[in-house]
């Protein structure tokens, strides 16, 4: 079978809609022992995800948003499963529901949805009081898989409010913990997206003259950090050390911004302060060296820059539009440290900058030569 074939085999015993490419390729992966470590690995799935929509199994993204373009060629974050790709089993015969699970007998269920219900009916018919457990738990225990349950949060009946993970699945997430460092006992925290700023900035701080205008520093990116935002609370009540301000220096480019606004609602919702732009931090990462970038439509660029100060929003939206993104290597360690003044309050540097060098509209040096601008 060729990748495409296991891809399209996978895909069709998915029940969600939209299905993330890292598990088809993984399905592709598990076939041919040689695909894995392959040079040419990243040309084999991006052809094979072209032949499943040739083929009306799937539908690849339409954003850039929904594209990897870290390396060529570019892969699809997920593909939509079309109708073609359903499989074809019957549905069960219609059930008695616990009261808890009582919505079940007004709606039109799916043979994916029967599969799901049937287990919890149980668990709530036999155990109506049962322990909140981690939801890789309860998913092992009714059905013999510790992953089932996994993206149970975006399952449709759950979107529309009708099946709750708490009352109906007797469970809560349990996400791996944000990887976080008590470098000073200030009330702050930056969260940090690249190893490479991550580890100048964990070396500024700790060589800081005055240790109590350090606080934390986080890392994290991408779904991992929206996922586990809420674990700092674990570790800022085991420390006893809270914070007040809560900042995040990222890429700026969609994927960076569009994590920001994301873990921003996720941290408020968890009891966090609102996730701040390490406004300082952006101003001079933007008179860094862009690269080019597939270019971002006007309102994509708008929406994702939305989360910026606004003498600095503007600028980055014109960026991302214009083919152009700034990642965090643009600003390295020499010009981190000469940019950061010992002499100088610590966190209004970070989350502020030097209002009298904000400029209007950056001038961006020359650059690199891009391939969608030829």
């Amino acid at each position: 079978m060729s990748a495409a074939d296991r891809m399209a085999v996978h895909l069709a015993q998915q029940s969600r809609q939209r299905v993330d490419f890292d598990a088809l390729a993984g399905a592709a992966d598990a076939g041919d022992s040689s695909l894995a470590t392959s040079p040419g690995r990243r040309r084999i799935l991006a052809d094979a995800a072209q032949t499943l929509q040739q083929r009306g199994l799937a539908q690849l993204p339409k954003g850039s948003a929904g594209w990897d373009c870290s390396a060529h060629p570019p892969l699809p974050r997920w593909v939509k499963r079309l109708q073609s790709a359903r499989s074809s089993r019957p549905r069960p015969a219609p059930r008695a529901f616990v009261e808890q699970l009582s919505f079940a007998g007004t709606l039109n269920l799916t043979a994916a949805d029967h599969a799901l219900l049937g287990p919890l009916n149980t668990l709530l018919r036999d155990q109506p009081d049962a322990e909140i457990v981690p939801i890789a738990d309860r998913s092992y225990q009714l059905y013999g898989d510790e992953k089932r349950l996994k993206d149970i949060d975006r399952h449709h009946l759950v979107v529309k409010g009708l099946l709750d993970v708490a009352v109906h699945l007797r469970a809560r997430p349990t996400p791996a913990p944000l990887a976080m460092f008590e470098l000073g006992p200030a009330p702050w925290m930056l969260v940090v997206e690249n190893t490479a700023a991550f580890t100048s900035l964990r070396e500024i701080f700790g060589a800081w003259p005055d240790r109590s205008q350090v606080g934390w520093l986080g890392f994290g990116s991408g779904d991992q950090l929206v996922a586990s935002i809420p674990t700092a609370l674990t570790s800022f009540r085991e420390r006893d050390h809270p914070v007040e301000t809560l900042l995040m220096y990222a890429d700026l480019d969609l994927d960076g911004l569009h994590c920001a606004q994301q873990t921003s609602h996720r941290a408020q919702a968890a009891g966090l302060p609102p996730l701040l732009p390490a406004t300082g931090l952006y101003h001079a990462l933007l008179t860094g060296r862009p690269r080019p970038h597939p270019p971002a439509t006007t309102d994509e660029a708008l929406a994702a820059a939305a989360w910026l100060p606004p003498h600095i929003a503007p600028s980055v939206a014109q960026l991302l539009t214009d083919g152009l993104v700034l990642r965090q290597e643009a600003l390295p360690l020499p010009c981190l440290r000469a940019l950061l003044a010992p002499g100088a309050p610590l966190l209004p540097q970070l989350r502020d900058g030097a209002p009298q060098q904000r400029p209007t509209t950056p001038a961006f040096p020359q650059p690199w030569p891009s391939p969608w601008t030829r």
